[in-house]
């Protein structure tokens, strides 16, 4: 009888030990799964939050392409009234009436007294186009890049011997480059919105005209927009 009474004893007292073991487990389990719930609902939370921004920068590029087809179709229209014209594929102004016209002195980066006239023309209707921009496209900021170039010596160009990056010539149109901001400082193209960059090609640069080497003896004028960073 006695032996009974401990068998049953040591029964109840395993299965008392299994269960409460069992139930720390579930307990445990629980937990875990609380904790791992809470983590995806976050992660969830994050997703949302990620693809909720993805969306407004989506929108917010589609407006500003919006924008920016528009100031582009700006461009030709600005130059009606004005001595530049807009050259639609490679996206600068040029002035038609100095093509393949030297009008700086010989080797020098001085402007020719016969062309100041017309320099300074260009010089103010730069600053009307920029203006006209302006006024129309208040999210804008503006780089008004003035780029100089210089043509490649005939017998260098016929023979093939001259050198694309031939230092001389970057810091040649550069300085001619340089010459005209100079003269066209008093018309303050600065101010507001508008950085500008003065910049030498030399014998590079995409802009240059590859059927008559006579026509990059010049400089060109890109206006670059770029839209305000958005506020969070």
């Amino acid at each position: 009888m006695g032996k009974n009474c401990d068998k049953k004893s040591l029964f109840w007292t395993s299965y008392s030990d299994l269960m409460t073991s069992l139930f720390f487990a579930m307990l445990v389990l629980f937990v875990v799964v609380v904790v791992a719930m809470g983590a995806s609902n976050r992660r969830v939370q994050d997703l949302n939050n990620k693809l909720a921004a993805a969306l407004n920068r989506a929108q917010v590029t589609i407006e500003e392409q919006k924008q920016l087809l528009n100031l582009k179709g700006q461009f030709q229209t600005l130059t009606s009234s004005t001595c530049l014209d807009y050259d639609t594929l490679r996206r600068f102004f040029f002035v038609p009436e100095l093509e393949g016209v030297e009008i700086f002195n010989p080797n020098e980066v001085s402007i020719k007294s016969e062309y100041i006239p017309i320099v300074d023309r260009v010089g103010k209707d730069i600053k009307q186009v920029l203006e006209s921009l302006k006024s129309t496209n208040a999210d804008f900021k503006f780089q008004l890049v003035i780029e100089g170039y210089a043509a490649i010596p005939y017998r260098e160009l016929k023979a093939h011997s001259y050198n694309p990056d031939n230092e001389e010539m970057y810091l040649f149109s550069y300085q001619r480059a340089l010459a005209l901001y100079k003269r066209w400082k008093g018309l303050n193209l600065r101010d507001g919105n508008t950085e500008i960059i003065i910049a030498g090609s030399g014998f590079n640069g995409i802009n240059r005209d590859s059927i008559n080497e006579d026509n990059n003896k010049r400089f060109v004028i890109q206006i670059i927009p770029k839209i305000a960073k958005p506020k969070d």
